[in-house]
């Protein structure tokens, strides 16, 4: 592949947010083989928000697997309106057969590279990817992920002032639940921690995520000390982002904002349960 141009690239990413974001390590290299090509990226509504505007990126196309394309005849919608893109190159990050059907000569696949699911290889995913990459001839190192949050500055900016914390502060980020109530740690060792962070290292403590709007969620939220200042459920994922990107520390379970905070650079400590 080393002389050739393609006219259209299509990146298959998968739905969830903290796999999404992983996908995105391949962007800049394909950006920088193929200079001139559209590159677009097809994933979930769910991950829409961190890719839409991702440097290096043309165009997102949303695959709704629970919407617009349930089951057989949504699957088949979406195909053929792949089909009519008319795309030259496929790389296909998950694990799926749809770039099989959607009529790009040239197609990439990280499952064929691996011969396995990339959960058995005992590597980052993003390493991974990179390897990959390169056994097609396209240059890639590690390096920071560019998520587009300018736009959110200004909230940004008007929530840490509203909450008390000045600038050239040090502020650590929290992020005490997951989508998964096996994946928490409890709430009182999290108030603590903050107490820690506060006392020992002189950080401002903020705690990111959401929980559902019913008994269990508030339960969760009234146990949350007043101390740590509170961006639960209220941010949307890229305000998150802006405000974890001022962060010195975040630490977090495993769920979206933690590897998206690592992603950008960010120190990083993760605390890994059931998964």
């Amino acid at each position: 592949m080393k002389n050739k141009e393609f006219k259209k690239i299509l990146i298959i990413g998968h739905r969830n947010i903290g796999d999404a974001c992983c996908d995105l390590v391949v962007v800049k290299p394909l950006r920088r083989k193929f200079k001139n090509s559209e590159i677009v990226f097809l994933t979930s509504p769910v991950s829409k928000d961190i890719v839409e505007g991702y440097k290096g990126l043309d165009r997102v196309i949303v695959f709704d697997k629970y919407g617009a394309d349930k089951g057989i005849w949504g699957r088949l919608r979406l195909v053929f309106l792949l089909r009519r893109e008319r795309f030259d190159l496929v790389v296909a990050l998950s694990s799926t057969l749809m770039h099989r059907y959607i009529g790009a000569r040239y197609q990439w696949s990280v499952r064929k590279y691996l011969g396995c699911l990339p959960q058995d290889k005992k590597m980052h995913i993003a390493d991974i990817y990179i390897e990959f990459l390169r056994s097609f001839g396209v240059e890639a190192q590690k390096e920071h992920w560019d998520f587009d949050v300018k736009a959110e500055n200004n909230f940004c900016d008007e929530f840490l002032r509203k909450a008390g914390v000045n600038e050239g502060e040090r502020i650590a980020g929290i992020l005490p639940y997951s989508g998964w109530p096996l994946k928490d740690w409890p709430v009182e060792r999290w108030n603590d921690l903050a107490d820690l962070l506060k006392s020992e290292y002189s950080l401002k403590v903020i705690a990111f995520g959401r929980v559902a709007d019913d008994i269990n969620g508030k339960e969760k939220l009234k146990h949350l000390s007043p101390s740590i200042i509170s961006a639960v459920n209220k941010t949307t994922l890229k305000q998150a982002l802006s405000l974890i990107k001022r962060c010195n520390l975040f630490i977090g379970v495993d769920s979206s904002l933690l590897h998206l905070a690592s992603c950008m650079g960010v120190e990083t400590v993760g605390l890994f349960g059931a998964t």
